[in-house]
């Protein structure tokens, strides 16, 4: 399954948003089924928006990430890792400057700092 099925904005929006508890379900009918997270799930109203309670992946407010403009060289798992080996989701790369930079420097990205810093007026 593509994250984009779950994540529709990946693609093309800053953040890649979550789903309606009524996508979940579509697969959740009949996987993990009786885990007591599906079960709470199961008996969400069906539009209500799937967001984490505690999010895994946090920048600083100074800081721009777009999935839409990663997306064209860097895939999913790259920053996730394989989601769909484990039952929660977890930490797969340091939210640090450094590992930004890294990863800029070894796909020959810009390391211009405006990039992902805005300027201050």
């Amino acid at each position: 399954m593509e994250c984009a099925y779950c994540h529709e904005k990946a693609a093309t929006g800053e953040r890649a948003g979550f789903p309606a508890a009524s996508k979940c379900m579509v697969c959740h009918q009949e996987v993990a089924k009786n885990a007591e997270p599906i079960q709470r799930l199961a008996a969400l109203p069906k539009e209500t928006t799937i967001a984490s309670e505690k999010p895994v992946y946090k920048l600083a407010d100074f800081v721009f990430f777009s999935h839409a403009r990663h997306k064209q060289k860097v895939t999913c798992d790259t920053c996730h890792g394989n989601v769909w080996a484990g039952d929660t989701v977890k930490l797969q790369l340091s939210m640090k400057m450094k590992a930004c930079v890294d990863c800029h420097k070894s796909s020959r990205a810009t390391v211009t700092c405006t990039a992902c810093h805005e300027l201050s007026q």
